[in-house]
């Protein structure tokens, strides 16, 4: 009797990464590949043509959303959202574009239910139809594939996403993102080494390098860009709901007003933001986050308005101590925040609005704690001999000197348990064992960022049409990485299998 294959489902959306991961996974693994794909109708001509991965079948999400002509069934959202357990206004509200980060298009509550519910019932068909044993996807940051996600959830399939842990170049394949790591037989002959040593052997990235690009845009390929912005930006290639609004004239009109606005709020803080400060200071630290950012618009989505957190972390800190409020250095590349929030900022008592060039490292080595809604400076903290605060579940959640805010009623007094905590240097030593073993070496950032360069024209535009040659050209050239990705998969595979 022939043996059952394996049943795998891909999100494969515009040039991401797992269109590589899936033809270096079907060349070493037996199973029936599928892919749901997410891409512009430019886009959609190579996926159509390709003969660069032979999926058993596919399908794209966005033949099956209508965004002019569908009149949503609240009846229908009602019954999704109790048999699937969904909380679908939450997942609304998370969603960057169909709120008040998008400068295009704004939604109503009807285009918003219209385009969920086509989703949905796109979703429930394909995966009843196909009754795929794993699905492989990227970070679930935007509604359509958080929705998939959690509709994957809720019909217990095995959800394998690749996810950064937040150190080094290591990343874990995990059901979700940044799940908290647990310190579970723990190998007791384990050298412990010094803080000095902790911070010498190991690496961690701050945010902001995230946001950087590695490569700067050429004068060819930003003159290609505004080629291609009226064959892009057109009725006849817009086909998503993150693109309604954009023409070639609203996308330059929206650039030339973010490099005016840029100038301005850069000098703003030139003049008001801190670039010293007493070294005597006493205080705790709070870096920004970038906005929009998955971390706080879902993650932590009851504690995302930033400039309230602030607020209640100024009025909880102990008479003697200020707050150090840091800008996000990424946030130069989206023109800075509105000055009236920089305002906001300098107007409270005991708070001090810090210069984005400041040394974030200097920063925790100086403070008395780290607050982050859910930042990784909340984890370098450690490494400093610093406790720190976040608002939800993070993946070094399990560190005695992180604590977590889950009512802000309680901040008072974590404020008060986390400066009297310090960092266990075994617990620490023990949980970067088990990062290493639970994770693996690989240069993501590198090959998003080829990609991005490749396909995107200097990532400029992520719909944009993929040529196959080129697409070959680049998945050879990386075959090492997407190989290594695959054999990952594989082996969380076969633990998984093992498990049940």
């Amino acid at each position: 009797m022939e043996k059952k294959k394996d049943k795998v489902l891909f999100w494969i959306e515009n040039f991401q990464i797992h269109f590589g991961i899936s033809k270096s996974l079907i060349e070493k693994y037996d199973c029936e590949a599928f892919g749901l794909i997410v891409s512009s109708k430019k886009q959609k001509k190579f996926f159509d043509n390709q003969k660069l991965v032979n999926f058993k079948k596919s399908w794209y999400l966005r033949d099956n959303v209508n965004l002019e002509n569908h009149t949503p069934n609240i009846e229908k959202l009602k019954m999704f959202e109790k048999k699937y357990s969904l909380s679908l206004r939450k997942i609304i509200y998370g969603e960057r574009f169909f709120y008040k980060y998008n400068k295009y298009h704004k939604f109503t509550d009807e285009k918003i239910f219209s385009i969920i519910e086509q989703e949905l019932e796109f979703y429930i068909k394909i995966l009843d139809e196909v009754k795929p044993d794993y699905v492989f996807l990227r970070l679930p940051e935007y509604q359509d594939i958080r929705l998939f996600y959690e509709i994957c959830q809720a019909k217990k399939i095995p959800v394998l996403i690749l996810s950064f842990t937040r150190f080094s170049d290591r990343w874990m394949l995990s059901s979700e993102a940044d799940v908290p790591i647990l310190l579970e037989n723990i190998d007791e002959s384990l050298e412990i080494k010094s803080f000095d040593e902790l911070i010498d052997s190991s690496t961690y990235y701050e945010t902001n390098t995230l946001w950087m690009p590695k490569q700067k845009s050429s004068l060819s390929q930003k003159f290609n860009v505004l080629k291609l912005l009226f064959s892009t930006f057109n009725s006849s290639n817009l086909n998503n709901y993150r693109d309604i609004g954009k023409t070639p004239w609203t996308t330059i009109k929206n650039r030339i007003e973010l490099i005016v606005k840029s100038f301005f709020r850069q000098r703003f803080l030139d003049k008001n933001a801190k670039i010293s400060y007493s070294q005597e200071s006493s205080f705790a630290f709070f870096p920004l986050h970038g906005e929009p950012e998955e971390k706080i618009l879902i993650r932590s989505q009851f504690f995302s308005d930033q400039l309230a957190v602030i607020k209640n972390i100024s009025q909880s800190l102990p008479i003697e101590m200020d707050l150090f409020v840091k800008e996000h250095p990424g946030m130069k590349l989206l023109g800075w925040r509105n000055l009236d929030y920089y305002k906001k900022i300098l107007e409270m008592p005991n708070v001090q609005l810090i210069h984005p060039s400041v040394s974030t490292e200097e920063l925790i080595k100086k403070s008395s704690m780290v607050i982050a809604i859910a930042g990784t400076s909340a984890f370098e903290a450690a490494f400093y001999k610093k406790p720190s605060i976040v608002f939800t579940n993070v993946i070094f959640s399990v560190l005695s000197s992180v604590f977590t805010v889950k009512i802000m009623e309680d901040l008072p007094n974590v404020i008060k348990k986390c400066l009297n905590s310090k960092v266990d240097l075994i617990e620490l030593n023990q949980y970067m064992d088990k990062i290493k073993k639970s994770s693996f070496s690989i240069d993501l950032f590198n090959l998003t960022t080829s990609a991005s360069h490749i396909f995107g024209i200097g990532g400029f535009l992520d719909n944009n049409s993929i040529s196959e040659p080129i697409m070959k050209e680049f998945l050879e050239k990386y075959k090492k990485e997407f190989d290594k990705l695959a054999e990952e998969h594989i082996k969380k595979i076969n633990l998984i299998k093992n498990n049940n």
